[in-house]
């Protein structure tokens, strides 16, 4: 992926001092814990100098905290910009009933996911009273590569997107990238043949999923929805012939617009 200053270099509109706060924002997403001034600084790529101003900044806005040990971390005010998204993404509001009702039948859980760059950032989420507590909280990212949301929302790229992502995975997972990229195409074909993909024990051995692509109309945005749960009580069978059906056709009542 292009660096800031490669893709941003010579755009004289762009404000850097945005940019490099919202790197030291981004870095908490990589590591658990508060983070110092060095060790943010090694992380983004920053001036230490830099990086000592911005999280002053942001921690006299309320955006950063800093402990006993003079390490920052993140406030929960940061939530008040995410929760505005999430209440403008109406087809979180559409989606919450018949994603409840497919994790009750299904005794699993159901996500609607969107992309970032190249993870799966859950929106929305259900479950079934027998999964919540296995249930991955809206905020939680998932590899868009290695799952089922991910690669039903590849299936929805056209080909030189999908080139320039495999491009950058081929150097990423290197030795493994072989058979994982015939794994994503497999994917990529089962979602334009019959509406989903199943990724079973892969992504993690014990969790075997179904997922279809899902149009979001008032962003114009390709999104992911899933149906999941531990491979000892979701029956690959009924992933095949029921609830991977039961995706597509909540995809269609919220609008699913084909890009192929």
């Amino acid at each position: 992926m292009e660096s800031l200053e490669e893709e941003y270099g010579s755009d004289r509109k762009f404000i850097w001092s945005v940019a490099r706060a919202m790197q030291i924002l981004q870095a908490f997403r990589l590591r658990d814990g508060a983070m110092g001034n060095n060790e943010l600084s090694e992380s983004t790529g920053i001036a230490k100098a830099t990086v000592t101003r911005l999280t002053h900044t942001l921690t006299e806005l309320g955006y950063l905290k800093r402990d006993a040990s003079r390490k920052y971390y993140p406030c929960p005010t940061l939530l008040t910009l995410g929760y505005t998204v999430l209440a403008k993404l109406r087809i979180r509001q559409l989606a919450q009933s018949g994603m409840q009702d497919l994790a009750d039948t299904a005794n699993a859980s159901v996500a609607l996911s969107w992309p970032e760059e190249d993870t799966m950032v859950y929106v929305a989420a259900s479950a079934s009273a027998g999964t919540e507590g296995l249930l991955l909280d809206v905020g939680s990212r998932i590899s868009m590569a290695n799952t089922a949301a991910g690669r039903a929302y590849l299936a929805c790229l056209s080909d030189a997107a999908l080139q320039e992502k495999f491009d950058r995975w081929e150097i990423l997972y290197a030795a493994d990238w072989p058979a994982l990229r015939e794994q994503i195409l497999r994917g990529i074909e089962d979602v334009r043949t019959r509406g989903f993909c199943i990724v079973d024990r892969e992504w993690r051995s014990n969790v075997r999923a179904a997922a279809t692509p899902v149009y979001d109309a008032d962003h114009q945005t390709y999104m992911s929805m899933n149906c999941g749960g531990p491979a000892f009580g979701l029956d690959r069978t009924r992933l095949e012939e029921d609830y991977g059906p039961r995706l597509v056709h909540l995809s269609a009542k919220l609008g699913w617009r084909s890009p192929w």
